[in-house]
C-alpha cells in the first residue's frame, strides 16, 4: 500500500508527459509564419520548419508525409529558401537549367522593385520525377532562391500548399 500511491503519481505524470509531448510534436506541423530580420514565409499546415540546421539553408522544412524513390523512402516535399551571394537571376536561371532535366516555365516580374521570377522544372533523381518550384528575388547584389520540390507522383496533392508558400515569402 505504501508503493501504491507513489506509484499512481509516478503513473500520472508519465501520462501527462506523453500527452504534452504528442501535442507539441503535433503542433509542430501547424501552418505558421517564419519571420526573421532577412524574409518571411508562410510554413503551410504539414511541413515541419528544420529549427537549428547546419545546411547553410536560410530555411528548410519538409513534408511530413513519405514516398518512395527506389526502395528508399524519402518526403514527399520540401520547401527551402537559400542566398546566393554576388549572383544574378540570369546566373542562376543559366545554373538552374543545366541541371535540371526540363523547363516547364519562367516568368519574371518585379518584387519591391528588384528584378524577381518564377522557375518550374522537372529533374529525375534515382530514377524518379521531382518537380521543383523556385522563386528568385534580387535584393542588392544576391539572389533569394525560395524553392519547393515535391515527387512528381504527389504533385497534386502538395503543388498547392507549395505554391502558396513560395508565393508568401517576402525578402527584406
Amino acid at each position: 500500500m505504501e508503493l501504491l500511491i507513489p506509484g499512481l503519481i509516478l503513473v500520472a505524470l508519465m501520462v501527462w508527459a506523453s500527452t504534452r509531448i504528442k501535442k507539441n510534436a503535433a503542433a509542430a506541423f501547424d501552418a505558421e509564419t517564419v519571420e526573421n530580420d532577412l524574409f518571411l514565409i508562410r510554413k503551410p499546415e504539414g511541413f515541419l520548419h528544420v529549427l537549428n540546421d547546419d545546411s547553410g539553408l536560410a530555411f528548410r522544412s519538409y513534408s511530413k508525409e513519405f514516398g518512395k524513390v527506389g526502395d528508399k523512402d524519402v518526403r514527399r516535399a520540401t520547401i527551402e529558401i537559400e542566398r546566393n551571394v554576388g549572383t544574378s537571376i540570369a546566373e542562376m536561371k543559366e545554373r538552374i537549367e543545366a541541371q535540371a532535366e526540363s523547363v516547364a516555365s519562367f516568368e519574371t516580374y518585379l518584387d519591391g522593385g528588384e528584378k524577381a521570377a518564377w522557375l518550374i522544372t522537372g529533374e529525375i533523381v534515382d530514377g524518379c520525377g521531382f518537380e521543383t518550384a523556385r522563386k528568385l528575388v534580387t535584393r542588392g547584389g544576391d539572389v533569394w532562391e525560395a524553392r519547393g520540390t515535391v515527387l512528381s507522383e504527389h504533385r497534386d496533392e502538395m503543388g498547392e500548399r507549395i505554391e502558396a508558400a513560395l508565393d508568401s515569402v517576402r525578402v527584406k
